[in-house]
């Protein structure tokens, strides 16, 4: 004989779109803004770094630093300090779940909006690279 279990009774609100805190077409234009702020400041720091003529660890520590002013500024502008609320990486699937990995708290899923606020990633670097190296061939190489 086979033991069945019963079926999980599921509330009609679970599945009305108000259920969840998260608009999705919010968050799309959300995250559109974001990407578009860290690809602009990334191009405008490497810009910065060659025309000053920084090599070496210098250009990427400004880099850093630009991405942080640019990501504070925004989370203290627009943001109004709470980023989870606007920022999508904020968001993970396991965050506040004691013993799962990234869980445990809010800590982990801070730290990530805060990451995905500032743009550090493969197209920003890249395109930072792209404006540093141009603009510091053509002002100092080929003076």
């Amino acid at each position: 004989m086979q033991a069945t279990a019963a079926p999980a009774q599921t509330s009609s609100s679970q599945f009305k779109p108000s259920a969840s805190p998260l608009h999705p077409p919010s968050v799309m234009h959300n995250a559109r803004v974001l990407s578009s702020t860290a690809t602009l400041a990334a191009c405008f720091s490497g810009l910065v770094a060659g025309i000053l003529g920084l090599t070496n660890q210098y250009g990427f520590l400004l880099y850093l630093l630009t991405s942080f002013l640019s990501a504070s500024t925004t989370a203290l502008i627009k943001c109004k300090g709470d980023i989870g609320r606007y920022v999508p990486q904020a968001h993970s699937g396991m965050a506040g779940v004691p013993g799962q990995m990234g869980g445990g708290g809010g800590g982990v899923s801070m730290w990530k909006g805060w990451l995905g606020l500032m743009g550090i990633g493969q197209e920003n670097l890249l395109g930072f690279l792209l404006f540093w190296i141009g603009s510091y061939a053509l002002i100092h190489v080929y003076d």
